[in-house]
C-alpha cells in the first residue's frame, strides 16, 4: 500500500494504519522527537569528571568511559558501570584521530560503545560518524588524538548535551526567567502590548536580553548640553534593537528646524543620548554625518562627517559628537559646536551595552 501510518490501536488495511511498529519504524518516528544527546541538562558550571560518560586515558592502548545515559538514533542507551575500550595502536610516523561513539547497530540489534578508527596524516581529520537509519547510527562522545610512534592518546570531549527547553511568558519575563534553570531561553510575548517580543537568556548571574524580535523600537534621543528651548525646536527621532546579549544597534536623526542648536557655554560639545547606557570598559566610537544644505546655515560645510564617542571610564548614555575642524584640518577633531539651522544629523552604530534595563 502506498500509505502507511503508525502506531494506532488497531490495524486498518484500507487506510494503511498499523498497531505494530518495527525497529526501523520506531527509529524513524523517535528520531523526530529530538536529536542525539547525552541525558544531562547543562544548567550551570560542571567539571568533566562530574558529567556523564566521563573519559580518561588509562595507558597507550586503553581508555575508560564512565557511566551515562543518552538518546542515539531514536533509541535510549544506558552505561551503568565504567567500561574500558581498546585503542588500536598508532605505530606510524604520522598522527591519527579516532572517535569514541555510541553505536546503534540495527543488525544486532543493540547500542554499544565503539571506536571509529581514523586515517593517519600529517594533519589528521576526525572520521565522520555514520548516521544511517535502519543500519549503523553513531553519536560521538570523544575524539582520541593519537600521536605518532605510539604516543600517549589524548581525549577531547565531542558529546552533545541536552539544554533546558525554551519557555514563554505573557509578561514579566525578566523576573520570571530568574527562577528558571540556568541557560534557559525565555520569551516575553508581551501579551499586554504590541511590538515588544523579547528573548531572554538566563545567564550565570541573571537573565539578559539575547535579542528583540519584531520591529525596531522607537525612542526620542535627548540633545546633550543643549537648552530646553533648543530641544523643543528640534525634530528628534531614534530607533534601536537589542541584537545580542549586551549588544545594541541604534540610529538617530536630529533636524534643526528654524534655529541653530548650540552647546551651552559651560560645555565643549553637543551630544545626543543613546537608548541604553554604553559599556565604558574600553570606550566606543560611532559614525555619522551632518547634511547642512538647508540654506540657513553658517560657514560650516554642506556635508561633514561626525564621530560619536563614549569614553572609557563610566557607563553612560551620552554620545559625545566630534567633527573635523572645518577651518584647520591639521587641528583634527573638535567637539561639535552646533547643528546649523536647517541641517540634519544622522548617526548610527552597534555598541556593547553596560546592561539592559530590568
Amino acid at each position: 500500500m502506498a500509505e502507511i501510518s503508525y502506531p494506532f490501536n488497531a490495524d486498518n488495511a484500507t487506510t494503511g494504519a498499523t498497531k505494530a511498529v518495527s525497529e526501523t519504524q520506531w527509529q524513524n518516528m523517535a528520531r523526530m522527537w529530538g536529536g542525539d544527546r547525552i541525558d544531562r541538562s547543562l544548567t550551570g558550571q560542571a567539571s568533566s569528571a562530574s558529567l556523564p560518560f566521563s573519559g580518561r586515558v588509562v595507558n597507550n592502548s586503553t581508555i575508560q568511559i564512565g557511566p551515562g545515559k543518552a538518546t542515539v538514533g531514536g533509541f535510549y542507551y544506558e552505561l551503568t558501570a565504567a567500561q574500558s575500550l581498546t585503542v588500536s595502536a598508532n605505530t606510524a610516523n604520522t598522527p591519527r584521530k579516532d572517535l569514541v561513539v555510541i553505536r546503534v547497530d540495527m543488525a544486532k540489534p543493540g547500542a554499544n560503545l565503539a571506536i571509529r578508527k581514523g586515517t593517519n596524516a600529517a594533519t589528521p581529520l576526525e572520521p565522520a560518524p555514520v548516521r544511517q537509519a535502519g543500519g549503523i547510527w553513531e553519536m560521538p562522545l570523544y575524539e582520541i588524538s593519537l600521536p605518532a610512534n605510539s604516543g600517549l592518546p589524548v581525549l577531547s570531549s565531542r558529546g552533545p548535551y541536552h539544554i533546558p527547553d525554551p519557555v514563554a511568558f505573557p509578561w514579566n519575563a525578566a523576573t520570571s526567567a530568574a527562577l528558571l534553570p540556568k541557560n534557559t531561553l525565555a520569551f516575553d510575548m508581551d501579551s499586554n502590548g504590541p511590538e515588544e517580543v523579547t528573548e531572554y537568556f538566563n545567564y550565570s548571574d541573571k537573565p539578559r536580553i539575547s535579542r528583540q524580535l519584531g520591529q525596531t523600537r522607537k525612542y526620542t534621543p535627548n540633545l546633550v548640553n543643549a537648552t530646553t528651548l533648543q530641544q523643543g525646536l528640534a525634530v528628534r527621532e531614534g530607533r534601536y534593537r537589542w541584537i545580542s546579549t549586551n549588544t545594541v544597534w541604534f540610529s538617530v536623526r536630529v533636524f534643526a528646524r528654524t534655529i541653530s542648536i548650540k552647546h551651552t557655554e559651560a560645555s565643549w560639545y553637543l551630544g545626543v543620548s543613546l537608548p541604553t547606557p554604553a559599556s565604558a570598559a574600553t570606550g566606543q566610537t560611532y559614525h555619522g554625518i551632518v547634511q547642512n544644505t538647508g540654506g540657513r546655515g553658517t560657514e560650516m560645510p554642506n556635508y561633514f562627517q561626525v564621530t560619536g564617542w563614549t569614553p572609557m571610564g563610566k557607563a553612560t548614555t551620552t554620545l559625545i559628537l566630534l567633527y573635523p575642524n572645518h577651518k584647520n584640518s591639521a587641528a583634527g577633531l573638535d567637539g561639535l559646536p552646533m547643528l546649523p539651522a536647517g541641517s540634519s544629523l544622522v548617526i548610527s552604530g552597534v555598541y556593547e551595552a553596560a546592561d539592559f534595563p530590568q
